[in-house]
């Protein structure tokens, strides 16, 4: 083997191992890269976050959860035996006869609370309340990861907890609307105004993590797709490559599926025997939207590619299939007058390549628009690229036709 023969062997050897390397590289990212893209856009992005939580405020059934968790946790932070004891104070004691009616008092403030509550989360103002409590909230979520303790939603020692203050205010001043003046007079210490949403023994590591993470976090997708497509590039079979590809973009969004239906099981077995069980879905469906949009979207896209790559191999029938589009886009060009289509149809022809890549921008842009996921947009975008494609190819054979004519006359002449 000459000098020259055994460089260009090791060139194509380290080629073909930089292009392995990116590829293993770009699928091992590519399940991460859109987990993080979701977290960034659903709860670090504030606006984003409002868009995905807004419509919440108008489900029922969510209306209905937020009823019975608000009216429990209130019912439980005034207490209404303690609040009819305050209210007839010593003259349960001189008159004892008046204890019969505690109880009945007491049932009449549950349900006082009840209707009030019921009255604000389906209010036209609830839309407004919503926005600026999740505001609130994702913002002190934010703070919290940030290392940050101000905001309703505070980190007390192991305990992230969440500042009702508001609410009470709101539900104090409600009961005073209905009548109920004694509620002016409840007064709540400081330890009754908060609620504790969860225990957080490791929210010290998950701050840690996410100061690290979080700058990348929202181009991690866009790292694992450059990633293949290097390792397109690079590729010495780049048609086989690029059905890889496509099946990697299958088995991820398979892979992610099946993740999402196990992980949506526990969230849901979760709230089993909470005021939330019977919006559980309906809260899961809603958060979740953009990453199961993703997962769909990106085996369709990995079917796309996979197609793509068998189509513009070697293989016999793929090779045949090629030619069969040719024949067709020729036949159909000679029904093609000469005119403006054909003369331009040379550039076309020699272009050809750079507009089949105008096609692949102009797929992606349509996959892509509003930076939201849809199956349906992703369908239309394959139709849309598909007839660009065949228009390309048509107006290509108009140009060569053109030219063959023009060669004719002019040996003729």
């Amino acid at each position: 083997m000459t000098d020259t023969e055994q460089s260009s062997v090791k060139r194509f050897t380290v080629r073909s191992i930089a292009a392995l390397v990116a590829f293993v590289l770009g699928v091992a990212l590519l399940p991460l890269g859109m987990v993080t893209n979701w977290g960034h856009r659903t709860v670090t992005d504030e606006v984003r976050y409002l868009e995905t939580v807004q419509p919440l405020a108008y489900d029922a059934d969510v209306q209905d959860a937020l009823a019975e968790f608000i009216t429990e946790k209130v019912e439980q932070q005034i207490d209404p035996d303690a609040l009819v004891q305050q209210i007839f104070g010593d003259l349960l004691e001189q008159q004892p006869a008046l204890k019969a009616l505690v109880p009945i008092v007491s049932g009449a403030i549950d349900s006082l609370i009840e209707q009030v509550v019921n009255k604000i989360v389906r209010s036209e103002q609830f839309a407004e309340v919503w926005n600026l409590a999740n505001t609130a909230a994702q913002k002190s979520l934010m703070a919290i990861l940030q290392g940050n303790p101000d905001g309703p939603i505070t980190l007390q020692g192991d305990e992230v907890v969440l500042d009702i203050s508001s609410l009470l205010d709101q539900v104090k001043q409600g009961l005073v609307d209905r009548g109920f003046s004694a509620a002016a007079n409840i007064t709540l210490p400081e330890s009754d105004r908060t609620i504790v949403l969860l225990e957080a023994p490791q929210l010290a590591q998950i701050r840690t993590i996410y100061s690290f993470a979080s700058p990348v976090a929202a181009g991690l997708i866009w790292v694992s797709v450059l990633l293949l497509v290097i390792a397109i590039v690079l590729a010495r079979r780049r048609p086989r490559m690029v059905a890889w590809a496509g099946g990697a973009f299958v088995v991820v969004g398979a892979g992610l599926v099946i993740g999402l239906g196990i992980a949506e099981g526990a969230f849901v077995n979760t709230l089993v025997g909470t005021p939330f069980e019977q919006a559980s879905q309906t809260f899961w469906d809603t958060l979740l939207k953009f990453l199961i949009n993703a997962a769909a979207v990106t085996i369709l896209l990995g079917i796309v590619v996979l197609v793509v790559g068998l189509v513009l191999s070697g293989a016999r029938w793929a090779v045949e299939l090629r030619r069969a589009f040719v024949s067709l886009a020729e036949r159909i060009s000679t029904t093609i007058p000469t005119g403006p289509i054909t003369s331009s149809g040379a550039w076309v022809a020699q272009n050809t390549r750079w507009l089949r890549v105008g096609v692949g921008v102009i797929f992606a842009l349509i996959v892509l628009i509003g930076n939201d996921l849809s199956v349906a947009r992703t369908l239309w975008a394959c139709v849309i690229g598909l007839v660009l494609l065949g228009v390309i190819e048509v107006w290509a054979a108009a140009g060569r036709r053109d030219e063959i004519e023009v060669v004719e006359i002019e040996i003729e002449a």
